[in-house]
């Protein structure tokens, strides 16, 4: 029985209306209070304020904001959003309490369930912002009640009947379904009773449901739909009760209908879900997230050998943070999540080689195949488990924001059938453009969003690789103080979270050390099965003392890496069961890694020459790449000699299998591409240490490392295969008038490395006719990336200008030269010239520049080509074609200048277009194909 009446009226009760339309049963006002009442958390309960009228909400919620002083510019916008919805439906609320006598708080439950939604909203105000511009949204669809009510309030007490107020109540109910809607998004909390369902369903029936920006979708139609009623309704005369009658009843058949199509359909359902991952395809495009770090857990999880990793598992620190209960309370209450959060942190650290990343990828294993047994909570959601390897051989893999997206992209994919997760994915990507990528801010605080929804155990390894370290353990000190998630982290000693970062350090007591001897078990295991089973094959010859093994195991000092490069060493081919024998007997001498590192060295270095040439190729590339290569495209980079069989499918994947056996273990190959076997190997390289050897990348010898890089990219520009021009378009392409703007991102563009200015060719540009309209539409092309068939492409087009500007700027110019001087052109300029008399080659490098977005400048070459010049004599071969291509060089700088400033426009827009012109050089200048 509701304690509704009407005013003007004898007291009647609701209850007792016998209609025949199920949409007239009864005012939903009851319904929808006791929705909220269900929805909201206990805590949440307690301290909800109804305000009475919406000014004390707006005025409370600015006096927050003001001392709080957080959000910015973000909060204000939602504050604004907010009173255009808010001067929308005050006046909805007048009409109803002019109308209606209750004793419900309709004002009070409606601005106290939105000012709720606001307050535990605000931690993430970007998503946030998009929640308030649903309600900015609504209020642009919604009556003019304060028109209606000034125009007819004379009518009120003629068109009030029972009727009418029932229909009349429809759009709060629905107000305050989406706003409890909103609510779950930002707490972690029971689902409530589905009001949109109490009265759009009049019969059992099971329901499809729908995500978010679908229900606000069909909430706008209804609303729209009410609209054209209740202003026909006032429009009718008092007397025309049929032409009142004819309005409701399309109303009401409509909101039929439309509940109709909520009716389960596995055709529909299967329609439905091909749409919801359509939606998370979309949020995964906008986080941008790259999957390298899921290349060396995989990996990894391969090398690691059977039964080991149990001790961690076992140890107390570790069961005592794995089973630490996620209180559901917790995940709104912010104070106490700042209290605790150090309590939820685990920092695990060991020397560099102990076998981290192993024990990170055992952790991984056991979180999510004891995520149903753990002793956390049975009530609720079972934690899920995502993770991060910080990796320095990875581009993508090393700053902060990698790991945030890498997190957010995991749990976006683990919960995609979660609808709590999809309402967040509907109403983030709900008015985003396809082309817009998340800022780091929005990443984070997408993140954070999704650990507060979701319980989750965060697993990362490697944290000491990462370039910005106290900016990461800061920004996830922000994450974790906010949220109930558990954080597992692995680094080397060097890193002292307790010392670097103040109030958001570690505490102490959550940093646990790992022992040298803790894993010995565990090597002592893989020695001793390895090489027994190596003895057993007669790698050590027909007679050995296996008491020798353990050895190996007592000498690793608990470094895992060590005792599995002396495994990989002894199982080198260069190596005779003697020489195996001796090693085992005088395995002192190759203890520490650096020991072990020289004998390889010296090892690779009794190989064929064409053997020890791939191996420096290979070592160059891993060191001093640029960018990391994608897998095709380091196969064809560290091919000896750039040939057409070069990139024979079947040659590169034979030499691409053979890395590892090759470089006696340095090198491993990964599903994605080639790593070193460890962080410490590029570090030895690069260290004093191996300066002596034929295979050093120390600072001695990184200038001739880069010309080697240089010309191998220059050889693949070079060579006929990677040169076709581009397909021309079936029509013409636009005619061409010099430009007055350049875009932003092509006019500010500079030579360092990646950036480059100006597409290449310099050709006179002759003015091209305009396409002749279209009159049929043709179907979309397949979209192929430019460079698919040629992988290497873009490393060799957008870097070859830096790897010689590295060349020549750090090598000492020779103070005299002679024919005995080491050649200071050597091995790169024989391939710049080729490149430069290629026609071919320049044009598809202009190209594939401006396609890839960095036009070339090679503006930094030239003085560093004269400084050159002025110290190799004109009269020798070399110093005629240095001369020779610092003039082409000068000429094509010139040239790509003129195609900038002149066709900037037009060529960003159609790269393809330099195929067709020629600068106001013409012809050839200084010998170079211009």
């Amino acid at each position: 029985m509701t304690t509704t009446t009407v005013r003007g009226q004898n007291r009647k009760s609701v209850d007792m209306i016998m209609v025949d339309d199920p949409w007239a049963e009864r005012l939903l006002f009851d319904d929808a209070i006791a929705a909220v009442q269900s929805a909201i958390s206990e805590e949440h309960s307690k301290t909800l304020r109804r305000h009475a009228r919406a000014s004390c909400l707006l005025d409370s919620l600015k006096e927050h904001h003001n001392h709080q002083n957080q959000g910015g510019e973000e909060l204000d916008k939602c504050l604004h959003q907010l009173v255009l919805f808010v001067e929308r439906f005050v006046p909805y609320l007048d009409l109803v309490d002019a109308c209606i006598e209750t004793s419900l708080d309709l004002a009070g439950w409606l601005w106290g369930i939105i000012g709720l939604v606001f307050e535990i909203g605000r931690e993430y105000a970007f998503i946030l912002v998009k929640a308030m511009d649903t309600l900015a949204g609504i209020s642009t669809v919604l009556p003019d009640y304060q028109h209606l009510h000034d125009q007819h309030k004379h009518k009120l007490h003629i068109i009030n009947d029972e009727r009418w107020r029932i229909l009349l109540s429809y759009v709060y109910a629905d107000m305050m379904q989406h706003c409890v809607d909103l609510y779950h998004i930002f707490c972690r909390a029971s689902s409530g009773v589905a009001l949109r369902h109490v009265r759009l369903c009049p019969s059992p029936t099971i329901l499809l449901w729908r995500p978010l920006d679908s229900r606000l979708a069909r909430l706008e139609i209804r609303i729209a739909n009410y609209k054209r009623w209740i202003e026909a309704e006032f429009a009718c005369q008092p007397e025309d009760d049929a032409t009142k009658e004819l309005h409701r009843r399309k109303y009401t058949e409509f909101l039929t209908q439309q509940a109709a199509t909520d009716n389960h359909s596995s055709t529909l359902e299967d329609s439905r879900m091909a749409k919801r991952m359509r939606r998370i395809d979309k949020i995964k495009a906008w986080l941008s997230n790259d999957c390298a770090y899921q290349d060396v857990y995989e990996h990894r999880m391969r090398q690691r050998h059977p039964q080991t990793c149990s001790w961690f598992l076992e140890m107390e620190e570790y069961c005592a943070w794995k089973n630490f209960s996620f209180y559901q309370g917790l995940t709104s209450n912010f104070d106490d999540l700042e209290e605790t959060w150090h309590d939820r942190v685990l920092f695990v650290q060991a020397k560099p080689g102990f076998g981290k990343s192993f024990i990170s990828g055992a952790v991984i294993d056991d979180l999510v195949e004891e995520a149903q047994n753990l002793n956390i909570d049975d009530e609720n959601e079972t934690p899920s488990t995502v993770f991060f390897h910080f990796n320095a051989a990875h581009s993508y893999c090393i700053h902060p924001i990698d790991a945030f997206r890498a997190l957010a992209n995991q749990l976006i994919h683990i919960h995609r059938h979660s609808r709590l997760t999809l309402d967040t994915v509907s109403l983030l990507m709900r008015k985003t453009p396809s082309h817009i990528r998340a800022s780091p801010d929005d990443v984070v605080g997408l993140l954070s969003l999704l650990l507060s929804q979701h319980p989750t155990f965060l697993v990362i390894d490697g944290v000491d690789e990462c370039v910005d370290f106290d900016h990461f353990l800061r920004t996830l000190g922000e994450i974790c103080s906010k949220t109930d998630t558990r954080v597992i982290l692995f680094s080397r000693l060097s890193v002292r979270p307790e010392l670097d970062l103040g109030n958001w350090a570690i505490d102490p007591s959550r940093v646990v050390t790992l022992a040298e001897g803790s894993n010995r078990q565990d090597i002592g295991r893989f020695v001793s099965e390895t090489l027994n089973r190596m003895a057993d094959k007669g790698f050590f010859g027909i007679s050995m003392n296996r008491d020798l093994i353990p050895q190996v195991a007592e000498q690793s000092n608990g470094v895992f890496l060590w005792a599995s490069l002396v495994v990989k060493y002894l199982q080198s081919p260069d190596l005779s069961p003697d020489e195996r024998r001796v090693v085992l007997e005088q395995i002192h001498q190759l203890e520490g890694l650096e020991s072990i590192y020289e004998h390889i060295l010296k090892t690779l270095d009794l190989r064929p020459d064409h053997e020890k040439l791939a191996i420096n190729n290979i070592l160059r590339w891993l060191s001093l790449s640029i960018n990391r290569l994608c897998m095709p495209g380091f196969q064809i980079a560290t091919a000896v000699e750039y040939t057409p069989s070069a990139t024979d499918p079947s040659v590169l994947s034979t030499f691409y299998d053979s890395l590892p056996q090759l470089t006696c273990g340095l090198v491993e190959v990964t599903d994605c591409s080639a790593v070193f076997a460890h962080r410490s190997v590029k570090e030895y390289l690069q260290s004093p240490a191996s300066s002596t050897s034929p295979f050093t990348q120390h600072n001695t010898a990184e200038p001739e490392s880069h010309k080697h890089l240089a010309a191998r990219c220059l050889s693949f520009l070079a060579n006929p295969k990677p040169n076709p021009p581009s397909p021309n378009p079936a029509t013409s392409p636009p005619s061409l008038s010099p430009s007055s703007h350049i875009p932003p991102s092509i006019s500010r563009s500079t030579d360092s490395g990646y950036k480059s200015s100006t597409p290449s060719l310099i050709f006179p540009v002759h003015p091209l006719s305009s396409p002749p309209p279209t009159t049929t539409n043709s179907p979309p092309l397949p979209f192929h990336p430019f460079d698919a068939n040629t992988p290497f492409l873009r490393y060799a087009s957008l870097c070859w200008p830096i790897h010689l500007t590295r060349a020549l700027s750090q090598q000492p110019l020779p103070s005299s030269y002679s024919s005995s001087t080491t050649h200071p052109t050597s091995p790169w300029l024989a391939p710049l010239s080729a490149f430069l008399t290629s026609h071919s080659a320049v044009t598809a490098w202009v190209e594939a520049s401006w396609r890839f977005n960095l036009p070339p400048n090679l503006s930094r070459l030239i003085p560093l080509l004269e400084a050159l010049k002025a110290v190799v004599p004109p009269a020798t071969v070399e110093g005629r074609e240095l001369r020779w291509v610092v003039k082409g060089i000068r000429e094509l700088c010139g040239a790509c200048r003129e195609l900038r400033d002149g066709f900037g426009t037009a060529v960003g827009k159609d790269p393809g277009l330099v195929w067709r012109w020629r600068g106001r050089l013409g012809g050839v200048a200084g010998g170079v194909a211009v």
